[in-house]
């Protein structure tokens, strides 16, 4: 997961440099990211939106299989208890309802 964290992060630092491959990336991610040896399964949908000073965007994660059978216990611990959202630059993530950025676990 690291290398492709970092393989993310060389990407989105390119796009910030180059507004032609930013906006390649926004309208056909999938062939950007194979050019970036990210390579996506035909089945899988990608879509790139972009953070701004005044809009973050959340992404939802999808129910683990079986949620309606989990406790709310459960559930929480499937999804981790709290998510991250990429915020301004890589080097200030917003960490759930706590916004902990010192020591968070999703900025290694």
């Amino acid at each position: 997961m690291t290398e492709q964290k970092n393989a993310l992060a060389q990407l989105f630092a390119a796009c910030w440099k180059d507004e032609a491959l930013k906006a390649r990336f926004m309208a056909d991610p999938k062939a950007v990211l194979a050019e970036y040896d990210m390579p996506v399964p035909d089945n899988l949908d990608v879509k790139v939106v972009e953070n701004a000073d005044d809009c973050v965007h959340i992404t939802l994660p999808a129910p683990p299989d079986g949620h309606m059978n989990l406790s709310d216990d459960e559930l929480s611990n499937a999804a981790g208890g709290v998510g991250c959202v990429s915020h301004a630059d890589l080097g200030s993530l917003w960490c759930g309802p706590t916004m902990n950025e010192p020591g968070c676990a999703c900025s290694n």
